[in-house]
């Protein structure tokens, strides 16, 4: 009996922790193949609701990255504005680097919910 508890407990455990592990992507600045679009050296995209894409940084500041999640989140103060860890693009004077990447492997974390 003891050794059933024990076992349901472990399985509760996991079953909490791996969904959030396998629904975010982290990326580094170091290891990211192209121009590097944010002030941070990290970011971990993750998806929420439906098709909102979310980065998280080191510091826990959550930044909405596509259109879903910045309508969805507009009135929530807890999420902050991608803008202010965007990079301008230092070729073409006035553009900011794309990070249409990290929205796309996004989406594919919200197809695999």
């Amino acid at each position: 009996m003891k050794n059933f508890s024990l076992l349901s407990i472990l399985s509760l455990i996991l079953s909490c922790s791996t969904p959030a592990e396998k629904n975010t992507l982290k990326f580094t600045k170091e290891t990211y193949i192209g121009e590097w679009p944010f002030s941070v050296n990290e970011i971990e995209v993750y998806c929420s609701g439906y098709t909102e894409i979310y980065g998280r940084t080191n510091d826990g500041k959550v930044y909405a990255l596509n259109g879903s999640a910045k309508g969805a989140s507009h009135k929530n103060k807890s999420i902050s504005k991608v803008e202010e860890i965007w990079l301008d693009d230092l070729n073409w004077a006035g553009l900011k680097i794309s990070y249409g990447d990290f929205i796309t492997q996004g989406l594919t974390v919200c197809e695999n919910k």
